[in-house]
Formats: structure tokens, sequence, C-alpha cells
């Protein structure tokens, strides 16, 4: 496997393949302004997955079919049993979530739209919405907070972690931790 040339490495922060106990990654990975704010600390885990599946939701609507003008035209004229339907259906669900957030965190929406979904630089998107490079991450960083406010939540999600991993104690010597059923297969 080739290394990225030096050239690429100047413009984007690389990660080398990793496989070890922590990850299986084969590859070079470029980190996305996104990833970076989470490794960071600037986001929490909450707010990245937000951003994750908002940018999915985008994905989904921009591809549905195939990309490009008259994307959703060719969809609503596939033939039974390509997907189609499928795709259609996921393409409008995802726009109209993204179109809900949008609502919802009003100017925010094109700060978040630049950095979760295009990557774009910081420079570039302190340009494009008149504000200053030097300041677009952390009007970033309170535009994916409100995202995550904004984001509906899937069903399958669990819910917000009740503490840190610690058995806490209390009066009694009772332990305070939720009880996490497993699942034993009986």
């Amino acid at each position: 496997m080739t290394a990225p040339s030096l050239a690429y490495r100047q413009h984007h922060d690389i990660e080398a393949p990793r496989v070890d106990a922590l990850a299986f990654r084969q590859g070079w990975r470029v980190v996305t302004r996104l990833d970076a704010l989470h490794r960071d600390g600037r986001i929490s885990a909450g707010q990245w997955q937000a951003a994750v599946e908002y940018r999915a939701a985008w994905e989904r609507a921009l591809t549905a079919g195939g990309g490009g003008a008259g994307a959703l035209v060719r969809i609503g004229g596939g033939g039974a049993g390509d997907g189609a339907a499928s795709r259609l259906a996921a393409a409008v669900d995802g726009i109209s979530r993204v179109r809900q957030v949008h609502a919802a965190i009003g100017g925010h929406a094109a700060l978040c739209f630049f950095c979760i979904v295009e990557d774009r630089s910081w420079a570039d998107s302190g340009r494009a919405l008149g504000r200053d490079p030097q300041t677009v991450r952390d009007w970033t960083v309170l535009a994916i907070a409100a995202l995550a406010r904004a984001w509906p939540r899937a069903a399958w999600m669990p819910g917000p972690v009740l503490d840190s991993g610690l058995t806490h104690r209390a009066a009694g010597g009772a332990s305070t931790r939720p009880h996490v059923a497993r699942h034993t297969g009986e």
C-alpha cells in the first residue's frame, strides 16, 4: 500500500492505516473537519452522531437516482424490483428531515452543510458566509450543537448516557448504576 504524497498530506489531515485492538482500518483515511471537531473535544459524541446522520440524509437525497440533474425523474420511471421505490422513499425521508431541521436551526443551516456535507475549509466557509475565517469554526460548533438538538432521534437510538461507567454507591452501599439486561439466548 502506498502512502499519500507529501503534497496531498500538506492539504489534508490524514490518518495512517491502523489494525490493533482498538481499530481495524486497513487504508489511509482523510480526517474530515467534523471528525477533527470531535477528536479535539469541540463537539460531543451525540453531536457527532447527529451530524453523521444529517450527512447520510443529504447523501441519500443527492444520490437516490444516481445524482445529477433529473435524478428523481429517473427514480419514478424505474421498473419493479430495481429498488427505485425504496431509494425514492429514502430520499424523500431524508429531504423531509433536513427541511425540518433547517427550519429549526435557521441561519446555522449553511454552516452545517458546508462543514458536514461538503467538508469545506474554514476559510472558504467564512468567505461564502461573510464571516471571519478565524471564528467560523466556533460558529460551526454552535451550529452543530443546534443541529443535534433539532435532529429527530431514530427509534433504535439509545437514550442519553446515564453515567460515565463508574459504579456510584448510594447511602447504604446500594449501587445507583442502572442495570443493563443482557440477552443470554434462553
